[in-house]
């Protein structure tokens, strides 16, 4: 129940931002990504947002690593509703297709799987996050389900328009703990 009422609670003020701040704390973020060190990056799995509930636009993110990180390899997930699962698939800025899902997700219609072995970093949704790492997302588990499933060293690194929830949140023992959350002010790393 705690974990409903915190996802309620941090949907609702997400979807009340209006359009400049919504923009002016996606452009703060971006800024941040700028300033995270991706030299050892060669494989980034990054999430597409629901514009519907106002997630940050990664879209920005794509345009800023084709620029200026052009040998990292860029992965978006796909999802799969019956396993609940994802699978990662190599984006390409000319060719890659995106359709919605019945959720509204941007996802690739067609392309090349890539193992969750071969990832470097994964840019994590969430909807809160607390100063060990815990996060909380919409309750349907992908994310904690694929990032079981990435090698130990990879960076779980959240995404975030708000600081730290000053409470701890509640763990369940299949919950994956980030390694760094990013916000508009700062980089938390756990």
């Amino acid at each position: 129940m705690v974990k409903k009422k915190i996802r309620a609670e941090a949907l609702a003020r997400r979807i009340a931002l209006s359009n400049a701040d919504f923009w002016h704390l996606n452009d703060q973020l971006l800024e941040q990504i700028k300033a995270f060190d991706w030299s050892n990056i060669n494989y980034l799995h990054i999430f597409l947002p629901i514009k519907e509930k106002k997630e940050i636009d990664t879209f920005d993110f794509l345009s800023y690593f084709k620029i200026h990180h052009p040998r990292i390899k860029i992965v978006i997930p796909r999802s799969d509703f019956e396993n609940i699962s994802l699978s990662n698939v190599l984006f390409d800025h000319e060719h890659t297709i995106l359709v919605k899902n019945k959720y509204q997700i941007p996802e690739p219609l067609y392309g090349k799987i890539i193992s969750s072995d071969k990832i470097d970093a994964v840019l994590v949704p969430l909807l809160a996050f607390d100063n060990l790492g815990n996060r909380i997302g919409y309750g349907a588990g992908f994310y904690d389900r694929f990032l079981n499933t990435c090698r130990v060293d990879c960076k779980k690194i959240g995404l975030s328009f708000y600081e730290v929830t000053t409470d701890l949140l509640p763990l369940e023992s299949f919950d994956q703990l980030l390694t760094h959350c990013i916000t508009p002010k700062r980089t938390y790393i756990f």
